[in-house]
């Protein structure tokens, strides 16, 4: 294992949905979440994101809060942090916004879809293969390792959240609970994949909480060997 920390950040309503069923559906902004957002981002190296989340949004995260950016400065660290899409498929449309986006971006990705791309996503990104049909944790954290990234932050969605769990690479996890209620059984949970044997699962302990109005923001550390 590389000595790279990994926080899971993830937002969801009080009944544990990430999104109302229609991804695109407008909410009201949340100006303590996002902000709570920027400041866990602000400190990283990296931010992994899944392919899914990156089409649904069109974007990556952007650091803008001037005091953060100082921060970053300080401690000797670009002004973004690099945006790692983690895609089995390599289905990113080029004209997606994030590709014009002033961030270094990496794409990681198995061996057997490498071989199958566009030749202008190679200009777009740097492509990774890790892996032959199924993308290995192992190599990819190794790579980041060699690429002098210490802590990354992981923004979902629930697939890639899911992978990172199983690989047990989460440390802890930031989990804000918006107090609203969205329903829907197609909606999207905050870890999907297969799911658990409730034996095996991970086990977290709680080791902060804050409020902010009615919306909680809760730390949890993942418990060693849970997982």
């Amino acid at each position: 294992m590389t000595a790279i920390s990994t926080t899971l950040v993830v937002a969801m309503t009080v009944d544990g949905k990430i999104s109302a069923v229609d991804p695109q559906a407008p909410r009201d902004s949340d100006s303590a979440d996002q902000a709570h957002l920027e400041y866990q981002v602000s400190l990283v190296d990296l931010i992994l994101v899944g392919a899914g989340t990156i089409r649904a949004e069109g974007k990556t995260y952007l650091i803008s809060n001037p005091e953060l950016l100082a921060q970053r400065a300080v401690r000797g660290q670009p002004s973004q942090p690099v945006t790692c899409v983690v895609s089995h498929s390599l289905d990113l449309p080029l004209d997606l916004p994030f590709f014009n986006q002033d961030v270094r971006r990496w794409v990681l990705t198995t061996r057997t879809s490498l071989s199958s791309i566009h030749a202008s996503l190679y200009q777009k990104a740097e492509l990774v293969a890790l892996g032959e049909e199924a993308l290995d944790w192992e190599l990819a954290y190794a790579f980041m390792a060699e690429r002098g990234i210490h802590k990354v932050a992981a923004l979902g969605g629930g697939g890639l959240n899911a992978e990172l769990l199983n690989a047990g690479r989460i440390d802890d996890l930031w989990v804000t609970v918006w107090p609203v209620i969205y329903g829907g059984k197609r909606a999207p949970s905050p870890v999907e994949g297969e799911g658990f044997d409730p034996r095996m699962a991970p086990h977290l302990q709680l080791v902060e909480t804050r409020q902010v109005g009615s919306e909680l923001f809760l730390h949890y550390q993942v418990l060693s060997g849970s997982s």
